[in-house]
């Protein structure tokens, strides 16, 4: 059996789609799998061992490439597959589907753009399911089936696979730092693509300064892009503390893998990085403001993460900007000492 996973972004829905498609698995362990994912985030499927990713060159056609479009196209065409399943639900991931060698392509119903038009059945969402994960999950679960197939059994911790060259390059990084690899790491995530998402700087400094005084031999790394390493380094300078590094803009993407999957935590606001830890069993103690943890909050069993919640009125408002101008606002009345006390439980 052939498949093709069509999810080409972002970063977290991607992550939410590898529990789906582990599901697959177990019901073909056999199969060839293949995904359609943004040539940006292709590492990020190679987390789950198995799968052949084929690139979607979203930058490239952005400037109107007509090479790279027949590129994409040959290579999708290349191989003919028994069902596509489009967990994107956008006009873009439809018309994939559609142009894949297949008779058989499943999509959501409520998929926006008119996606469905593109699908060979769409399946109907049970209005008490809620996270991206368990959504996706069910499109599979719906797919097996129409096949008479049916799981008994569904869980978060799935077959991950971290590179040899993912971790050599971990081990360059902490050594760089004076760390040895068997330091105990907390992974701190003190920014996110929405301003909305990022709690303020002085919020997080108090907490690990919390946190540090408690387990002063924890090593503790700031991560986040090059467009986010000011406000990491912010942080880091308000701690003060030795053992504070900031790494955000200097991991590559397989890096930041393999350091999250050393670390005993992570304290961190709504992000990718978020959903990369979840995947692979790391705790979080996540902040939600503007957005929803029922949607898309760390994904795993009842105890494993913890969410912290902004007693903010407006919240959520699932803006990109705080529609109040207040950085502050998110974090304001919540107790810096009590998300120490949840972070310390989860390093132990």
């Amino acid at each position: 059996m052939r498949f093709l996973i069509v999810k080409p972004s972002s970063l977290g829905d991607i992550v939410h789609a590898l529990f789906a498609v582990s599901d697959l698995r177990k019901a073909y362990p056999d199969a060839e799998i293949f995904w359609v994912a943004n040539d940006s985030l292709a590492s990020i499927v190679s987390l789950s061992p198995g799968i052949t990713v084929i690139p979607f060159p979203r930058k490239a056609l952005g400037k109107f490439s007509l090479g790279s479009l027949r590129g994409f196209l040959r290579q999708l065409r290349s191989t003919e597959f028994d069902a596509v399943l489009d967990f994107q639900g956008l006009l873009r991931s439809g018309l994939i589907s559609w142009c894949a060698r297949s008779r058989v392509r499943y999509g959501f119903a409520n998929a926006r753009e008119g996606a469905t038009l593109f699908y060979t059945k769409s399946v109907e969402l049970p209005s008490s399911l809620r996270h991206a994960a368990d959504k996706n999950r069910y499109l599979v679960r719906e797919f097996l089936k129409d096949r008479g197939i049916t799981l008994t059994e569904e869980s978060y911790d799935i077959p991950v696979e971290i590179p040899v060259a993912w971790s050599s390059e971990a081990d360059g990084i902490l050594s760089g730092l004076g760390w040895s690899s068997d330091k105990p790491l907390l992974a701190v995530g003190c920014s996110s693509r929405w301003e909305s998402k990022s709690w303020s700087t002085e919020y997080f400094s108090e907490v690990l300064k919390a946190v540090s005084a408690a387990r002063p031999e924890i090593g503790i790394w700031l991560l986040g892009s090059l467009d986010e390493a000011s406000r990491a380094e912010r942080v880091r300078e308000l701690c003060g503390l030795p053992n504070v590094s900031n790494l955000a803009g200097k991991t590559s993407m397989g890096a930041l893998a393999a350091l999250l999957h050393r670390s005993r935590a992570l304290f961190t606001n709504d992000s990718g990085p978020m959903h990369i830890a979840a995947l692979l069993g790391v705790p979080c103690v996540a902040n939600f403001g503007s957005t929803d943890d029922t949607l898309t909050g760390p994904y795993g069993p009842v105890g494993r993460h913890t969410v912290i919640h902004s007693i903010c009125d407006k919240s959520p408002c699932f803006q990109r900007v705080c529609p109040l101008g207040d950085e502050t606002r998110c974090c304001r009345g919540v107790s810096c000492e009590a998300v120490a006390a949840e972070l310390l439980k989860k390093l132990s």
